[in-house]
């Protein structure tokens, strides 16, 4: 049996990686020549999906850990308005996409039942080639085969963009996360060690200048004190979801199938999920010895779709909430947050669903 995936991502290195284990046959198509990916982008990893991946690896991965989120919004710089932890464990494991990207890749080299081929060749091409794969999944947004088979969408434009930078300060104990929601827009501090925090800004409304972006972000900045920022990332918002996971043998699979906004940091945690159940899928294949093939593609969206779906909801849901909140002075989650904050049973609810989503 033999699988196909196509796009440079981690999400192909990471079910490389998982079909390997297995001792499936497995071609990545690459859209230039393998390299690791420059990027400032910071993942937030639940502690049950960091857990996952250290097994895959087989060893510990070097990153910065969060025991605790504290949210604040336009009117209450100064006082959270309510707090996450949990006792005795992070709330996030935070690590570059780059350096969890070059973990993967050098795995991937390594494996004999992995190969890396260049596709530089026209879509079409690639297109017919999958007809000698038993299985072919496709994780890129913009290719010839995304275009032409998964583009029927719920889409919705948040009209907006993601600010993403670095930030070197003084040092400090620096092992909370922080989330402002600001009247521009959710303002979000991922730590990465006592001198180094990644930023995520959202930023409502029309593209603006770099600076104008600095500026705002030390408006509202109280928590570091500043000695060097990084250059700014930036990309559109939306919320997808794809209506349907497959086409013939092909599975599309990560951002292809659910994008949504980066406020709770949980996108790249759906998408362990769904390797995690994919791995299970074809596991209970093979113990059966059933074929890895379109069944799967099959199996994965009668299994998947639903949750993401609602979870992906439950964020636009959040988003929504704050965006309305901040137009009327916070006048909805004053008292809201008031009486949450007291509630053991919603803090232990909130905890299990960002680190296991609705796949109890």
């Amino acid at each position: 049996m033999k699988i196909c995936l196509i796009g440079q991502n981690l999400t192909n290195l990471i079910l490389a990686n998982v079909f390997a284990e297995k001792k499936l046959n497995v071609d990545i198509y690459l859209n230039k020549k393998i390299q690791n990916i420059k990027t400032n982008r910071t993942i937030a990893l639940s502690s049950e999906n960091f857990d996952y991946l250290k097994s895959l690896i087989k060893s510990n991965i070097e990153h910065w850990k969060s025991k605790e989120i504290k949210i604040f919004t336009e009117d209450s710089q100064f006082k959270e308005i309510i707090n996450f932890n949990k006792k005795n464990k992070e709330v996030f494991n935070l690590i570059l996409y780059s350096k969890l990207n070059e973990i993967f890749l050098k795995k991937v080299k390594k494996s004999k039942f992995i190969k890396l081929l260049n596709s530089n060749i026209s879509g079409q091409h690639i297109l017919k080639k999958t007809k000698i794969y038993d299985l072919v999944i496709n994780s890129q947004n913009k290719n010839f085969i995304s275009n032409k088979f998964f583009t029927n969408k719920i889409k919705k434009n948040y009209k907006s963009r993601a600010y993403t930078f670095l930030i070197n300060h003084r040092s400090k104990d620096n092992d909370i996360a922080i989330q402002v929601f600001t009247k521009y827009g959710p303002l979000a501090f991922l730590p990465l060690s006592n001198i180094k925090t990644s930023v995520v800004f959202s930023y409502k409304g029309a593209k603006i200048t770099d600076k104008k972006i600095y500026d705002i972000f030390k408006k509202y900045n109280s928590f570091y004190s500043i000695t060097k920022i990084s250059k700014i990332e930036k990309f559109s918002l939306s919320f997808e979801m794809l209506r349907n996971y497959s086409h013939n043998n092909i599975l599309a699979f990560g951002d292809l199938i659910h994008r949504i906004h980066p406020l709770a940091g949980q996108g790249f945690n759906m998408t362990i999920r769904d390797i995690k159940i994919l791995s299970k899928i074809v596991n209970d294949k093979i113990s059966l010895g059933l074929p890895i093939d379109k069944s799967v593609a099959d199996d994965f969206q009668n299994s998947t779709k639903h949750l993401n779906f609602l979870y992906g909801n439950a964020i636009d849901s959040i988003y929504e909430f704050f965006k309305l909140d901040n137009k009327i002075n916070n006048s909805i989650s004053k008292p809201i947050f008031r009486i949450l904050k007291k509630s053991s049973v919603f803090k232990k609810y909130s905890n299990i669903l960002s680190d296991k989503g609705l796949n109890l």
